[in-house]
């Protein structure tokens, strides 16, 4: 077995055990919203540290997916599940319809072009007030009690719903790496590295970018059907270009292209603001100090940092 499977399986063991020993309902919900954060970076992680797309618009499918899942238990009454994989369907639809047009430009007019349509959608969601609800739309049920094998499991309850964010956040990163070692994540490598080089070697670059693009909507969109459901209140600024921002130092911090630093920058850049209380009051210092720091003395994030250092412990960081 490979080291880097080891460390993988390991902290998916901590994982499991930690509502065993964490009793507070307190830390169960920040530990899950920082699961959520996880999925979300994980999956601009596969545009921006993969393929090499600069997004500043990928909140806007975290929305689209949160409202989508909502609108559909609110609107016709469909259960959590049917209208998750409804939102994750609509979402992959429309990120391709605007994806095909938006991916033939490059450089900062992508990240311009993206930033232009998460503004957009914001503007939609907040203004669209008989369907979305405005400034907030609440009342999003929970999940149901259900009776499997003679017992009683409560999705709605804390720990519960942590499980189900953690199973998510596990598969995200397995369909990833499983993606990456594809011929397809050897396409993103190639067009990530030298796009006109790897269209001279006949890939067809619009074709891979569009699948990478499509599939971080989707798993964006599945982070936003689970954030709804468990918020009960969503409001538009979570598609907005801030949060957008925000997932993007994330990576940068963390180290893009790795599983750690998927989770090393929301650990850093939202659990431990949220967690102290002043820290929330500096927040924006915070981002500044530590991307220039990390820009100036780790160009390639932390974990691409600590993975520098020696090639033994390469091996061991995912």
């Amino acid at each position: 077995m490979q080291p880097r499977t080891i460390i993988f399986l390991a902290l998916g063991l901590m994982a499991l055990v930690i509502p065993l020993i964490v009793k507070s309902n307190y830390w169960l919900y920040m530990l899950t919203i920082l699961g959520i954060f996880m999925i979300l970076v994980s999956s601009l992680d596969l545009l921006y540290g993969f393929t090499g797309l600069a997004s500043l618009g990928h909140a806007a499918f975290f929305g689209i997916g949160a409202y989508c899942t909502a609108l559909f238990q609110l609107k016709f009454g469909f259960p959590f599940l049917v209208s998750l994989i409804i939102g994750i369907f609509l979402t992959t639809l429309f990120s391709t319809l605007i994806g095909w047009p938006m991916l033939r430009i490059r450089g900062p007019y992508f990240a311009l072009g993206t930033l232009a349509f998460g503004t957009i959608i914001t503007i939609i969601i907040h203004n669209w007030d008989e369907l979305t609800g405005g400034v907030s739309l609440s009342g999003i049920p929970l999940l149901p009690k259900v009776e499997l094998l003679g017992l009683s499991i409560d999705f709605a309850s804390k720990r519960s719903y942590y499980y189900i964010v953690i199973f998510s956040l596990f598969l995200t990163i397995l369909i990833i790496r499983r993606l990456m070692d594809s011929k397809i994540g050897r396409a993103f490598e190639s067009i990530r590295e030298n796009q006109d080089l790897a269209v001279a070697l006949g890939v067809n670059s619009l074709r891979y970018k569009l699948i990478s693009f499509a599939t971080a909507s989707a798993i964006a969109a599945g982070a936003g059907g689970l954030y709804a459901n468990y918020m009960g209140a969503i409001e538009p600024e979570i598609a907005g270009s801030h949060m957008s921002f925000n997932l993007l130092v994330m990576i940068v911090v963390g180290g893009p292209g790795t599983i750690t630093g998927t989770i090393i920058g929301p650990l850093l850049l939202w659990f431990v603001p949220e967690f102290l209380e002043a820290a929330q009051a500096y927040r924006p210092l915070f981002f500044g100090l530590l991307l220039l720091l990390v820009i100036i003395f780790m160009p390639m994030g932390i974990a691409g940092r600590i993975r520098a250092i020696d090639p033994r412990i390469d091996r061991w960081i995912p």
